[in-house]
């Protein structure tokens, strides 16, 4: 998840990551879900900023490394009366100023729940697309009176000041399978097909969660080394993986992207009852929420987080428990099942929370790692946020006022100031960056793609420390109009993360 960046617009004197086993500094976003403003808050549960928008919130907002913030919310004019429904989204810059208003919602589709900022600048959404009783018939569905909202996952490429381009689609719909009726090309044997979603499988309209309801998906992520997205639904207790390097075409078929599978399903996990691989005994989750990866660099990268919120049957045996599970990946960027088995593993990998624990509720919640091992993990009604070690003691917790979806922490990995014609930088030692790179081009608004710099200088990571790098005559010269990028390398020289800034003495950045 791309959570992890502070910049100077925010925070220009962020303290330095704290040693593990004591709480990992930073600051936490939190967007309390019946209040139209975001909150950025220090450890000591001070508010550094504030950022209005227009509705109350979807889920959770994002800070982008420009100060800017990324903020799903609530289409009064919806169609979707579902639970988590939005419809609407902003960015609102540093000084609190709505720069982009897009709407993605009409009768026949909107937005819900989570959004995911991505690299590029674009922007993944999930939403419900409408399809009818007659067409939820015609694709086999048997228990239906009313109206079926399959998933569909967006990107978004933002067109300011209303605008976006659609430049990415999946739908679940050209994925499914049914074992019901021979006649339809559909038919098959589920157990055979976990790569299918049975759309006999589970409930629509459930409760609280709207007529057509279906999946319930409820958090998106994205893995950029993987190219490929992580959601996870409610209904199904189940999270799934799905090739993101796929053409349109490609992503509603079956072959094709970087796996070979198209837009199949490459990876699920919790439930295999849903593709009549199990059995109850076998359900992992009871109600999950808040699927994401674990970002590279950080203790666990590539595992996946997940929130069991734990609501059972009943009220006697409530519990949640965080999970971070392993997924089977292989070279091939497939994932490993035996034949007429469950995807593994078998269970998961690291756990907080059990029988006579914590309960966070049955809507939302979520946990997100931390760079010293740290979980920060959110109770979504009670507004409670708190962060665990790896052996489960906790060492901060806030209690936020209302009601928040997930509470993602920023933090500083690296700074950099401009004096005296040097660039002097400060940095926290972290897994995996061998060194830094500094670049600095003129006249340039940002670093575009295929810009040659005018200069660029390596400086090879030792222990947190300081050093100062010297760099052409001219570099601190205001009339230069300098533009200044530096890149986190591994030692491979791949980029681990990015800073862009223009006109600045000071900037900071994290993860990319």
């Amino acid at each position: 998840m791309t959570k992890h960046v502070l910049c100077a617009a925010v925070l220009l004197a962020a303290p330095f990551p704290a040693a593990s086993q004591q709480s990992f500094e930073g600051l936490t976003l939190v967007s309390p879900s019946f209040s139209t403003s975001t909150y950025l808050i220090d450890m000591a549960g001070s508010t550094v900023r504030t950022w209005h928008g227009a509705e109350n919130p979807a889920s959770t907002a994002y800070l982008l490394e420009d100060g800017s913030l990324l903020r799903p919310c609530i289409d009064p004019d919806g169609h979707f009366p579902g639970a988590g429904a939005g419809g609407r989204v902003q960015r609102i810059d540093a000084d609190d100023s709505v720069i982009w208003d897009f709407t993605f919602s009409d009768s026949t589709h909107q937005q819900h729940h989570d959004i995911r900022p991505l690299s590029n600048g674009n922007i993944l959404l999930i939403a419900w697309e409408k399809k009818t009783i007659e067409e939820a018939q015609a694709a086999g569905r048997q228990d239906i009176d009313n109206e079926m909202w399959p998933t569909l996952i967006v990107e978004v490429e933002p067109q300011e000041p209303t605008g976006g381009n659609i430049v990415w689609e999946w739908h679940l719909w050209d994925h499914l399978i049914q074992d019901v009726d021979p006649e339809k090309s559909n038919y098959g044997t589920v157990a055979e097909h976990p790569e299918l979603m049975d759309i006999n499988f589970g409930d629509v309209g459930l409760g609280h969660q709207g007529i057509g309801d279906w999946i319930h998906a409820n958090a998106v992520d994205y893995s950029e080394e993987l190219d490929q997205i992580v959601f996870s639904s409610r209904s199904m207790n189940e999270f799934y993986v799905i090739d993101h390097s796929t053409t349109i075409d490609e992503a509603a078929g079956h072959t094709g992207g970087n796996a070979g599978r198209g837009g199949d399903l490459l990876y699920r996990w919790g439930n295999p009852q849903v593709y009549d691989r199990g059995t109850p005994a076998d359900q992992q989750f009871q109600v999950v929420h808040g699927a994401n990866w674990i970002d590279r660099g950080l203790p666990g990268e590539g595992n996946i987080l997940v929130f069991n919120n734990g609501d059972r049957s009943g009220t006697a045996n409530d519990y949640s428990v965080v999970e971070e599970i392993v997924p089977p990946l292989e070279s091939s960027l497939r994932y490993y099942i035996a034949p007429g088995a469950a995807f593994g593993p078998s269970g998961p990998a690291w756990t907080y929370g059990g029988p006579g624990g914590f309960y966070g509720g049955p809507v939302q919640c979520g946990a997100y790692r931390l760079p010293n091992g740290n979980t920060l993990v959110c109770k979504t009604n009670t507004g409670y946020v708190f962060e665990v070690t790896h052996s489960g003691t906790t060492v901060w917790d806030y209690d936020i006022p209302g009601r928040i979806a997930r509470a993602p922490r920023y933090w500083v990995d690296l700074r950099a100031t401009l004096a005296g014609g040097a660039l002097e930088l400060e940095w926290q030692s972290r897994p995996g960056v061998a060194a830094y790179w500094v670049y600095g081009a003129e006249n340039q608004t940002y670093f575009a793609p295929g810009l040659v710099p005018l200069f660029a200088g390596r400086v090879a990571i030792v222990p947190s420390g300081i050093t100062t790098w010297f760099s052409p005559a001219g570099i601190g010269d205001p009339a230069h109009n300098w533009t200044y990028m530096v890149m986190a390398v591994d030692e491979g020289e791949s980029v681990l993360a990015r800073s862009n800034r223009v006109g600045e003495q000071e900037f900071a950045f994290g993860t990319p």
